[in-house]
């Protein structure tokens, strides 16, 4: 699992470096584009083309016959059935192609959450750093020491919440850059990404996962951890909205409007029966 995470880093690392200075919304649309026309172009590679486009005018017969002879009850029912039996078609020539499509996606969604999901912390700015410890450990028992370096300042001693298996700190980001946080857990030393600079594109790994695969599908960026009882160390960046149709939104909602949008202007050209 680790390395499919490190192929995919690397993969969007290089797609997006030359709009690491730009909006994120210029990646955002790319990305987006490129989905719809991979989506479109798996779809009709997996896809039973012919078929589709049989069912569909089926559909499309049936549905003229129900108008025309709304009137007439036996027509009317017999259609309604016939209806209902190539809707049922249609469904299951799509079910190939959503089957295969949808596992690679949401690999990629993970990792594309990386770069859009949130806003890297501004100098100046204070926020916690929170490490979850796995069940039934008591983090009471911890010695923890997080270090402060030229670019944050730990503002709080180690608060542990026992009944939440946490210790938590406080940083003020202090100085632009990317820095590798250094904390020391009963003599055995951990660390977890920090981001501090402007709002631009950049990835984001906001939690450093246990070795699960689960944990590691879910927070992509960064290699697992190893500890036995740790279960994940956590930075609270602040969400990144974007503004679109006059309204704030989630990147993942943005992402879907214009992958449908590039999908839906890039079929005909391409052939492609939906």
């Amino acid at each position: 699992m680790f390395l499919v995470n490190l192929g995919l880093r690397e993969i969007l690392r290089f797609l997006f470096l030359p709009f690491s200075s730009f909006s994120p919304w210029v990646a955002l649309i790319i990305i987006s584009f490129l989905t719809g026309l991979l989506i479109l172009a798996i779809y009709k590679l997996v896809s039973d083309q012919h078929g589709l486009k049989v069912t569909k005018d089926k559909i499309k017969a049936y549905l003229l016959e129900l108008r025309l002879f709304s009137d007439d009850f036996s027509v009317s029912l017999k259609a309604q059935g016939q209806l209902l039996f190539w809707n049922l078609k249609y469904f299951l020539h799509a079910l190939r192609p959503l089957a295969v499509i949808i596992i690679p996606l949401f690999f990629l969604l993970s990792h594309l959450n990386l770069w859009f999901a949130w806003e890297p912390l501004t100098p100046g700015e204070t926020t916690i750093v929170k490490m979850k410890l796995k069940e039934n450990i008591n983090p009471l028992t911890f010695e923890a020491t997080l270090e402060s370096t030229a670019g944050y300042e730990v503002e709080t001693p180690p608060l542990r919440i026992e009944n939440e298996r946490e210790i938590c700190w406080r940083i003020r980001a202090i100085k632009p850059g990317k820095y590798e946080m250094k904390i020391l857990l009963d003599g055995q030393r951990l660390s977890k990404e920090l981001i501090i600079g402007r709002h631009s594109l950049v990835r984001l790994s906001s939690i450093r996962p246990s070795s699960g695969f689960l944990e590691q599908l879910l927070a992509p960026g960064e290699k697992p951890l190893s500890s036995s009882f740790l279960d994940k160390i956590e930075i609270k960046y602040q969400p990144r909205r974007f503004i679109f149709l006059g309204l704030k939104m989630h990147w993942l909602v943005v992402y879907f409007i214009l992958s449908l949008v590039a999908g839906l202007i890039l079929k005909k050209p391409l052939k492609v029966e939906i």
